[in-house]
């Protein structure tokens, strides 16, 4: 397959993103300055890199001739980043002794010398696929920025916890860092919509699990019993680019492997209080990540 020009934006757009420090955020004039490209070909190129989800922005006002203010790498994207220059190693490698040199410099400043950026396909909402209604569900909460989607998932009933004391204690700390939040930017301000994932599996029923999980901004989920199926909404999340937090009671153990990258909240009393005294602190700038994505001016 012919590589195009998008494609070699792309890969040159995602090598500076990959560069940058981690966790950090690229201004879009500085993305136009390390990849001497011009404004429409970075939005075309970093549009495919969120959809792809191997980028996320930030959009404001008053970032014209740009579609958006600043982008930074996904974890997705870094692992691709990382296959493009793993690809462009062994290109090297394998090279005939006369070309060894000529294509010395960063891959990304180099795309035609290796495979471009491999975009992933498009996936589905839940095993059983979404419905119309179901995308347009999604995409409603999506485009209300004054409002911060959170869902709860957990086991219903539990050794570790009173179900209906951790959901309020979950409700009122999620409110606390809603607030500080508020106080410290313009109005109007940001409203809390927090609801508890449903119980149990059907066709119907997990498709509208699935459609909460994605069209939420940040999704919690209780893991002390290491439960199958909150492991399998915590998937869903992560798929998609939900911010997650997992939370469980002091002393119990991680989630499997696979997931024990994420960061981390110990409580105590079910959910009363945090283990990290900084925790709200650390949840108010999880939220303000969270709206930024939406697009909300945080100022």
């Amino acid at each position: 397959m012919a590589t195009t020009q998008i494609d070699q934006d792309a890969t040159i757009l995602l090598g500076v993103l990959a560069d940058a420090p981690r966790g950090e955020y690229v201004d879009r004039n500085d993305l136009a300055g390390l990849s001497h490209l011009p404004p429409d070909r970075i939005n075309d190129a970093v549009a495919l890199l969120v959809d792809s989800g191997y980028a996320e922005w930030i959009q404001t006002f008053g970032t014209a001739p740009y579609d958006f203010n600043a982008a930074s790498i996904t974890s997705r994207g870094r692992y691709e980043a990382q296959r493009i220059r793993a690809s462009a190693e062994e290109s090297k490698a394998t090279a005939p002794p006369e070309r060894v040199g000529l294509d010395d410099r960063s891959p990304f400043a180099n795309p035609n010398s290796i495979r471009e950026v491999i975009l992933p396909p498009s996936p589905i909402g839940s095993p059983y696929g979404f419905t119309d209604e179901d995308w347009e569900a999604v995409s409603e909460r999506k485009n209300q920025p004054e409002i911060l989607y959170v869902v709860l998932g957990h086991q219903f009933e539990s050794r570790f916890f009173e179900t209906v004391t951790l959901r309020q204690n979950i409700q009122a700390m999620l409110q606390r860092s809603v607030d500080k939040y508020n106080g410290a930017r313009i109005k109007p301000p940001l409203s809390l919509d927090y609801r508890a994932l449903s119980a149990g599996y059907g066709e119907h029923l997990f498709n509208e699990i699935a459609r909460d999980i994605i069209s939420s901004d940040i999704a919690i989920f209780e893991t002390s019993d290491l439960n199958p199926n909150v492991m399998l909404e915590m998937g869903v999340a992560l798929t998609w680019g939900v911010r997650v937090l997992p939370i469980k009671l002091e002393g119990q153990p991680k989630p499997p492997s696979d997931v024990s990258g994420q960061t981390w909240a110990d409580y105590r009393e079910n959910a009363s209080a945090f283990v990290d005294p900084d925790h709200e602190s650390k949840l108010v700038r999880m939220i303000d990540r969270a709206v930024r994505k939406k697009g909300r001016r945080t100022v």
